[in-house]
């Protein structure tokens, strides 16, 4: 299975979230994750479908994780942000989740600050 690679555009203000978003589907993306990364470059991010509970176990970085949920009457690809959580730190002992949320977004540490994303966006 390839790579899907995808672009986040926040709706609000149409500043590019991510350019380079990698969209783990397989059983292989989801199983590793951002296990192993030393860096998460600004752009970079890591998608999660059908997703709203991860862990922090074996991570290296601090992360921003965005739950999201679809768009109520919106079309495929558009969803609303859930719940986040801001400067998730590396190897956190309890899993984080959203039970409302139906996919999860990591993206680099300070990201979610700089844009201004919002629960609700």
């Amino acid at each position: 299975m390839a790579v899907q690679i995808v672009k986040v555009t926040h709706l609000r203000n149409q500043a590019q979230i991510a350019d380079r978003c990698v969209v783990a589907e397989s059983f292989f993306a989801r199983l590793t994750g951002l296990i192993g990364r030393s860096r998460l470059e600004a752009g970079e991010a890591m998608l999660f479908p059908k997703c709203n509970d991860i862990h922090m176990w074996f991570m290296k970085i601090p992360l921003d994780v965005v739950f999201l949920r679809p768009a109520p009457g919106g079309r495929r690809g558009t969803f609303v942000v859930s719940s986040l959580r801001e400067n998730v730190r590396p190897w956190r002992p309890l899993p984080l989740h959203d039970f409302k949320a139906s996919e999860t977004l990591e993206l680099p540490a300070g990201t979610v600050a700089r844009l201004g994303i919002q629960a609700g966006d």
